[in-house]
């Protein structure tokens, strides 16, 4: 998966770029949620507002004329409060998800944009930040896009899973 670290995600094109309305998408989205709510996650997300933009040119895309694309961008935050602030966690919330996703998917139609960004909507941290992170997928139909969107959220799914394992270790090591 090609993975961007950027300063600010732009807002996604939503002007004739219908909702995903997709099967596979969907249950990949249920099977997320599932994972990041259960007690092996440290964090929570905003359901992602996922996007299909069919046959645009590749300026538009940033990928080949004549593809489909489908994004999202899901917004995620520690659970705990006192996690929210804690700026060396998310960098190394970060570090870790672009090592894991590098090595995940194809990077030729995968890519994941991550930024850290103050937490305007965390009412439990408004103080904290929150790591935002597109995900897009290219296909040449909107079925393949669509398809390998819902693969890249799997890989995004155990990226995270394994990083709170892992955020957990460092926590635990810190307070001894």
């Amino acid at each position: 998966m090609r993975v961007d670290v950027v300063e600010s995600l732009p807002a996604l094109d939503e002007a004739g770029s219908p909702a995903v309305e997709d099967a596979g998408a969907e249950r990949a989205l249920r099977s997320f949620f599932a994972a990041i709510e259960s007690d092996d996650s440290l964090f929570t997300c905003e359901s992602p507002r996922t996007r299909l933009a069919e046959g645009a040119s590749g300026a538009t895309l940033g990928r080949t004329p004549g593809a489909a694309l489908c994004s999202g961008d899901f917004v995620l935050r520690f659970r705990g409060t006192s996690l929210g602030g804690n700026r060396r966690l998310h960098f190394s919330l970060v570090e870790k998800l672009v090592e894991l996703l590098k090595v995940a998917g194809s990077a030729e139609w995968l890519t994941a944009r991550i930024s850290l960004t103050p937490d305007s909507g965390g009412e439990a941290n408004p103080t904290g930040l929150a790591l935002r992170l597109r995900l897009e997928a290219q296909g040449s139909s909107a079925e393949q896009a669509g398809l390998r969107w819902g693969l890249g959220v799997a890989h995004v799914q155990q990226a995270l899973l394994f990083t709170s394992r892992y955020l957990r270790q460092q926590i635990g090591q810190s307070a001894d």
